[in-house]
């Protein structure tokens, strides 16, 4: 049986104005995100860009996918911006635009290049040598990609693309029509590897069901919560699953998706991640959704209006995109989990692998909070693909139910909310395919995880992040009982480790890290002045005078950068 195409009707809208054409895109609204740089400071990219330098990953070598509703017939961006071009890009070389669906000679659409700059722009994304994208039209797509207008039989085209960006939405659709395209769409995210990104619609209104109803791709809202939100309401298609799964500080849900595509694109670009599991799917949406922070949200919650809890917040999902958080989770590296040994799991990491079913096959990982710290923050996310096949207009998603516990040394239920006492220690949803455990304040001791399936054996991408702090912090790095050159000079030693630092090697707050915020406990505890320079010479310094004359200018420099508070970072 063949299906005929869908005719799209496009209109553009305001950035806060509900969509209700049966095909809508939503408006990237530069004067609403304000500038390019702010979102990057955001989410933390130019903090990872001070420490890493020319190893920054650039999102190179990364096979990508724009797909655009179009305009007046135009979907294709215009291949002459100058974001585009070779003169500002990091490989100097322009970008190869393949047009995937063969109507570029239809003009330029405003949209598809505002997204294509936030995606993979020289200066405003974070993806500046992803040099090769493929465009698609949003209806071509549907129908020659995932294959809607074939036979119910006919699968959906094979894709090689690692990430994927679906800045718009549809609606008007019947039910069937609608799970139809959401059972191609999962299939292909699923058999192809793929991180795709999908947008809410602007402003408070009805979850779009294209395609934000899909389980496998991550729906992406604004941080300032002026998105639709809410629960999954297509029938035989997972009513009740939390959206968005993430948020963005961006002005419209179109630039958030397409700023978090460029994300998702730095990081499959990282040499860590190419060629390993954290490139997988399920491993690459923990990563994402795991480096989100709260604390830009005073309501966020796993409890919703009427008391009933969520893996997710129903208006900021996991929270905001914090690639920083990402890349030290995706840095941290596999922890395999144990169904005897619990496995050490250090501060920030990843696991990917099949659990089992059965209470006697959960997999198990050991967190330690080191005596004299608290965990400001733990954050777990564990996600997994629904499986579907052909025939792709009946029977419902393949959704494994897999949770997450974690427990005290003791066994106990760890408290993961003090004023509510139904949340103890598990993430526990009966339909949706992420769960979440997210605790603050968490003191010193070690704590076991346990991933288990309820029915199903199951891939899964699992993702955590440890926001450890001393409680008292020390600047004394070689425990000698003063602070003095030689502990600055341990602390100039160890500046930029991102991960695993100790007091020993200059972390003076705890976080792992050796940081502006050590130097600033460093000079609070040497006294408020720089040291003298009096007898400093270039030619031939007294050794100690030399060292203290670079300790007052390291820190004159580094003083005019505020130091980062771990717990509160990046706020929109």
């Amino acid at each position: 049986m063949m299906r005929p195409s869908f005719r799209a009707e496009v209109v553009v809208p305001c950035c806060r104005c509900a969509l209700v054409s049966t095909l809508g895109i939503l408006l990237w609204a530069a004067l609403a995100s304000g500038a390019w740089g702010a979102w990057q400071d955001d989410i933390g990219y130019t903090q990872l860009q001070d420490f890493l330098g020319s190893n920054l990953p650039d999102g190179s070598g990364v096979p990508i996918a724009l797909v655009e509703a179009d305009t007046g017939g135009r979907y294709y961006p215009n291949t002459n911006d100058i974001e585009f071009g070779s003169s500002s890009d990091p490989l100097q070389a322009d970008v190869t635009f393949i047009d995937g669906s063969g109507g570029q000679a239809a003009g330029i659409s405003g949209h598809a290049t505002s997204q294509a700059e936030s995606f993979f722009g020289n200066a405003t994304s974070v993806a500046p040598a992803a040099n090769g994208v493929t465009v698609y039209e949003a209806e071509d797509y549907l129908n020659e990609i995932l294959n809607l207008a074939a036979t119910n039989s006919t699968v959906p085209a094979p894709q090689e693309f690692r990430v994927q960006n679906f800045s718009w939405i549809k609606t008007g659709w019947s039910e069937n029509e609608d799970r139809e395209a959401l059972r191609r769409f999962d299939y292909a995210i699923d058999t192809n590897n793929i991180t795709a990104l999908v947008a809410l619609s602007n402003a408070s209104s009805p979850l779009p069901a294209l395609l934000s109803h899909s389980y496998n791709s991550l729906a992406i809202g604004c941080a300032d919560g002026a998105h639709s939100s809410g629960l999954t309401n297509v029938s035989r298609y997972g009513v009740g699953r939390s959206k968005p799964d993430l948020v963005a500080p961006r002005g419209s849900t179109s630039s958030a998706t397409s700023s978090t595509s460029s994300a998702a694109t730095f990081l499959h670009s990282a040499d860590f991640v190419q060629g390993t599991d954290a490139a997988q799917s399920e491993t690459m949406k923990s990563i994402l959704m795991a480096g989100a922070t709260k604390a830009e949200f005073p309501t966020w919650s796993q409890l919703d209006a009427d008391g009933q809890w969520h893996p997710l917040d129903d208006t900021y999902g996991a929270g905001e995109l914090n690639l920083y958080n990402s890349y030290l989770i995706a840095m941290g590296g596999q922890a395999v989990g144990n169904t005897t040994t619990p496995t050490p799991a250090a501060s920030h990491g990843w696991d990917y692998q099949t659990v089992q079913p059965g209470a006697l096959n959960k997999l198990l990982y050991d967190f330690v909070v080191p005596t004299g710290s608290v965990a400001a923050e733990l954050s777990i996310v564990l996600a997994w693909n629904a499986e579907t096949s052909a025939p792709f207009h009946t029977g419902d998603p393949v959704v494994a139910d897999l949770d997450l516990e974690l427990v005290d040394s003791l066994g106990m239920p760890v408290d993961l909310d003090p004023e509510d006492s139904l949340v103890e220690g598990l993430s526990q949803s009966d339909v949706d395919n992420v769960e979440h455990l997210y605790v603050s304040n968490l003191p010193a001791g070690t704590y076991t995880l346990g991933v288990s399936s309820d029915d199903l054996a199951r891939d899964f991408g699992l993702s955590w992040r440890t926001s450890t702090l001393f409680l008292a912090p020390s600047a004394d790095f070689d425990a000698d009982g003063d602070l003095d050159a030689v502990d600055f000079l341990t602390w100039q030693q160890g500046y930029g480790t991102l991960l695993g630092a100790t007091l020993a090697m200059g972390d003076g707050d705890g976080d792992g890290d050796v940081d502006a915020d050590d130097l600033a406990i460093f000079n609070a505890g040497f006294g408020s002045s720089p040291p003298p320079l009096a007898g400093f010479s270039i030619a031939a310094p007294e050794p100690a005078s030399a060292v203290l004359a670079a300790a007052g200018l390291f820190a004159f420099f580094l003083s005019r950068r505020p130091p980062r508070d771990v717990a509160n970072a990046y706020h929109c």
